[in-house]
């Protein structure tokens, strides 16, 4: 069975990204920016229109590491926070970019209430990168797993399984979307009012 990621997102009134970066900044306070200097802001757009930006945000890389000839049942799930986006084995900047995700809409079967009905679900295909004024097409790949696991730590079999977005809203509310999923098991079928469409990261 998938495992499905949800998140719940309220409707950003009046505050920009400069002025919720000011916000954010000054309650950090200059201790707290000098030790965490990735203090930039993510605005985030969702499928129904809605605008969201967060703080303190990640791109947030959910992956299994099973010990070799170990059955996958005693592998074991970690994480890689990072800010650039991983495809294959690049490690792409995302300071000043644009990302967008694509999607196409598909039919399946789920249960509803109890009773078997065909449903539409929105699965994502494909990313675009607008950086200098530049769009580049991207894939959907798997990052490579010397991305994934930290130097040094116990390797055996890495499966990449799902992309998340986690952050801090303006009232210190800390959010996850699912973005990308790179295995069967995990599924991201959001509807409209928790789909990521867009993501514009400041500089």
């Amino acid at each position: 069975m998938g495992m499905a990621r949800d998140g719940r997102w309220g409707r950003l009134l009046g505050l920009g990204p400069f002025l919720a970066g000011l916000f954010v900044a000054a309650a950090m306070g200059p201790a707290a920016l000098a030790e965490n200097p990735q203090t930039s802001t993510v605005i985030v757009t969702l499928a129904d229109g809605t605008n969201l930006p967060l703080t303190s945000w990640s791109l947030s890389y959910e992956y299994q590491v099973t010990p070799q000839g170990a059955a996958a049942t005693f592998g074991s799930t970690s994480r890689r926070e990072a800010h650039d986006l991983f495809v294959g084995k690049k490690s792409v900047p995302t300071s000043g970019s644009v990302l967008e995700i694509q999607y196409r809409q598909y039919e399946q079967s789920e249960d509803v209430d109890g009773q078997p009905q065909t449903v539409k679900v929105a699965v994502a295909t494909g990313l675009v990168l607008t950086a200098g004024g530049k769009k580049t097409e991207l894939r959907i790949e798997a990052p490579h797993k010397d991305l994934l696991v930290p130097q040094g730590a116990e390797k055996g079999v890495v499966q990449a399984r799902a992309l998340d977005l986690t952050g801090l809203t303006l009232t210190g509310t800390k959010r996850s979307f699912c973005l990308l999923s790179y295995a069967a098991q995990v599924e991201c079928h959001a509807p409209a009012t928790e789909r990521v469409v867009k993501m514009e990261f400041e500089r």
